[in-house]
């Protein structure tokens, strides 16, 4: 499955989820629609859903399985600490 982004076409199946979910990281000011609006444009990206999706999200932005929903944390973040979050090993 070939995917459309921007200029590029990429295979589905060959990008990588942190480096999509950073590509696809909407400009700020975020509001509690940003978070639905940025995991839709992730999963169409990468194909990913449910649990594959969210929980490697949850687990990079704040370091636990369970928690608040992430639609109210994300406006209390910013773009670099998210980046930041997603690129630790």
């Amino acid at each position: 499955q070939l995917i459309k982004n921007k200029d590029y076409v990429f295979a589905a199946s060959s990008i990588d989820f942190g480096e999509a979910a950073i590509e696809l990281l909407p400009n700020e000011p975020w509001d509690l629609s940003t978070w639905q609006n940025w995991v839709d444009a992730i999963k169409k990206l990468t194909g990913k859903s449910g649990k594959e999706l969210f929980m490697p999200l949850r687990r990079a932005l704040t370091g636990m399985d369970h928690g608040p929903e992430l639609k109210y944390i994300m406006p209390f973040m910013n773009k670099e600490i998210i980046k930041h979050r997603l690129t630790k090993n």
